[in-house]
């Protein structure tokens, strides 16, 4: 019998260090603001990210994103997407303090004007051929800022956890 409570025992510790380490992953998690995501969204592509700000509005057609501003400067805000985590919000969470967990995505929407920049350029040897992937976005900004081409980059975050304030 007390080799059962011991075993008992000894498996609930191990369980419980497991639940510790678990948390302290997602405390490791570094907390930014907007600002700084918005100024550099792409060194942080497909990285979890950490961040407060006030809800200023969540999309009453589809209920699947919100709008988080940056509480000392209204300029920067960032766009959250809620996937599974939509039914958590309603209205009345605008205008809410929010800390919001997820994984920062970025779309470049004109890089087919890059695209387009370097077909016309004559120092290719190359036909410029359809659906050409560059190596990496940062190289395709790179190259679309000495061609004048100002990238249109859009930066949201995929809502993996959130506490309301």
């Amino acid at each position: 019998m007390k080799r059962f409570f011991f075993i008992l025992f000894a498996g609930l510790v191990m369980a419980a260090c497991g639940n510790q380490a678990g948390q302290q992953n997602e405390t490791e998690v570094q907390a930014y603001t907007i600002e700084q995501l918005a100024h550099e969204p792409l060194s942080f592509e497909g990285q979890t990210v950490k961040f407060e700000g006030i809800i200023g509005h969540i999309c009453q057609h589809s209920g699947d994103k919100m709008r988080v501003v940056q509480v000392d400067n209204d300029a920067f805000s960032m766009q959250v997407m809620l996937g599974d985590l939509m039914h958590n919000f309603s209205m009345e969470h605008e205008g809410s303090l929010v800390a919001v967990t997820g994984t920062l995505k970025t779309v470049v929407r004109n890089l087919d004007a890059l695209e387009e920049a370097e077909a016309h350029d004559h120092d290719h040897d190359h036909e410029h051929e359809e659906g050409h992937d560059c190596a990496s976005t940062t190289e395709a900004i790179k190259r679309m800022a000495e061609k004048g081409i100002d990238p249109d980059i859009r930066t949201y975050v995929e809502l993996l956890a959130f506490e309301i304030k």
